[in-house]
């Protein structure tokens, strides 16, 4: 089931507006490897800013990959990018958390990360796993860190954000350490790695570094800009659009010059400030719809992709959150995304909370079923079966027809929500955000994940360790943006 949001014509003058901005714009760039690259592939120099010739762009979009798989510790674990399955990830990078008993907002610590991501792997409909920023681990090492402790806690596809150029040797070094070796890290990629370049079109020291170090370790790399409409890109939707479609196809651009054929994700955010207060929102319909547009460009160059989906501007795990994720969700899943992220966030992806991840598994569900469709054939449509239930004056109730397509599940199923009468449901009277609190307490007493073996485990902690020895001795310190 898909639609369109804008019309051929429309996303084929987003397309140029892209080609004239790389091409009279284009981007700056403080790391000299990264500018050598451009520069040596065809990209000219104009003051201190690297132009990109529509040729070039063209030739590179051509000889990104359409599809190509991420895998799970788990060999039933497996994402089709490419595909336009809408599968469901959880949030990345909230430095706050809602506490499962007392309700309160805290910082993240390294238990809630390990706790969270263990709760995902226990959620049926959540395919992704990213992590949540604890802040008593060492922050030199803290995507390293993160990385060991999401392998622990769970077998299914991992999803990293390169925040810094450092760590991405030790980073591979553990991804390889859990799958046999590098070459078989190639084949058989554990995670797909994001970058994020910022607005409008700058390519910082770090997230060029760690663009090139990610498709020279033959990873599926991710680029994921956040403008923000009216502060970091234009303020018209559609303006930002094009900004943010430029910033992405540079990184995608990059790659290919890099590594012809090496897979590429656009992971488009655009986002936008309430102008009363200055604070950054990650709201709807605003959110949606440009997650839309941008997806829509994806889907015109063959691109994988991704979009933030499952995200608002509400505190708390109630019905605001829950129309506000269906909503942002849905927009771009209609249009054909791979991947949904945020799932499990809290006011403005600024904190994660383990209930909204149970409502939010239940709201990918739903996502699931709408995108599935429906089929249209002689035995659905049922011609057949309405005469015979007229002509012998039964019911459907009773027909074979009814219990095939009851059982084939023709009818959505809630993981979660109460569909009893109000008489049954006012015994308990419990709302939506409560049961969710309590199911999410209940997997995560009986929820276990497969363990990595003695042998890895004890590898994974001396990578640790010298990751964090090389840190302490001038080796960068990550700059979080």
């Amino acid at each position: 089931m898909r639609f369109d949001f804008l019309s051929e014509q429309e996303v084929e003058q987003v397309h140029q507006a892209t080609l004239a901005i790389l091409k009279q714009i284009g981007i700056h760039t403080t790391s000299p490897r990264f500018k050598s690259l451009l520069l040596n592939s065809g990209c000219l120099e104009q003051g201190d800013r690297i132009v990109f010739p529509a040729e070039v762009v063209e030739k590179a979009l051509s000889t990104a990959p359409k599809e190509f798989k991420v895998y799970g510790r788990d060999d039933s674990r497996v994402l089709e990018f490419g595909k336009s399955k809408a599968y469901t990830q959880t949030c990345v990078g909230t430095p706050s958390v809602m506490d499962l008993d007392s309700g309160e907002k805290r910082d993240v610590q390294l238990k809630d990360l390990e706790d969270y991501v263990r709760l995902a792997d226990a959620l049926e409909f959540i395919d992704v796993v990213s992590p949540i920023f604890p802040r008593d681990v060492p922050q030199e090492v803290i995507v390293s860190a993160e990385t060991v402790a999401m392998l622990r806690n769970t077998t299914k596809p991992l999803r990293i954000c390169a925040e810094s150029s450092h760590e991405m040797k030790y980073i591979v070094e553990i991804l390889a350490a859990v799958v046999g070796g590098k070459e078989v890290l190639m084949d058989r990629p554990l995670a797909y790695i994001e970058v994020s370049p910022l607005s409008p079109l700058e390519y910082g020291f770090d997230p060029a570094e760690a663009l090139m170090d990610i498709v020279e370790a033959g990873l599926p790399l991710g680029v994921i800009p956040c403008p923000m409409m009216g502060s970091t890109g234009p303020m018209t939707l559609i303006g930002c659009v094009a900004q943010h479609n430029a910033e992405i196809l540079a990184g995608v651009v990059a790659s290919q010059l890099l590594k012809p054929g090496s897979p590429v994700i656009m992971s488009p955010r655009v986002t936008f400030m309430d102008m009363r207060s200055g604070v950054g929102l990650w709201a709807m319909p605003e959110m949606g719809m440009a997650a839309a547009a941008s997806i829509q460009l994806a889907r015109y160059y063959g691109i994988p992709s991704t979009a933030t989906g499952y995200s608002g501007t509400s505190k708390l795990a109630d019905a605001q959150s829950g129309y506000e994720h269906l909503y942002n969700a849905l927009m771009p899943a209609l249009i054909g995304t791979d991947v949904l992220a945020a799932a499990g966030s809290l006011d403005n992806v600024l904190t994660s909370c383990f209930a909204m991840l149970v409502m939010d598994n239940e709201l990918s569900s739903v996502v699931q079923r709408t995108i599935k469709g429906t089929e249209v054939s002689e035995e659905k449509l049922a011609v057949d079966v309405i005469a015979e239930v007229i002509e012998t004056h039964e019911n459907f109730l009773a027909h074979k027809h009814t219990r095939k397509y009851l059982r084939a599940g023709e009818l959505w199923n809630p993981p979660l929500s109460d569909r009893q009468t109000f008489e049954k449901w006012a015994v308990k009277g419990e709302k939506i955000e409560e049961k969710a609190r309590l199911k999410a307490k209940e997997l995560l007493a009986s929820h276990q994940v497969e363990p990595l073996s003695a042998e890895v485990d004890a590898e994974l902690k001396q990578i640790l360790q010298r990751a964090q020895e090389h840190a302490q001795h001038g080796g960068g310190v990550i700059q979080k943006t």
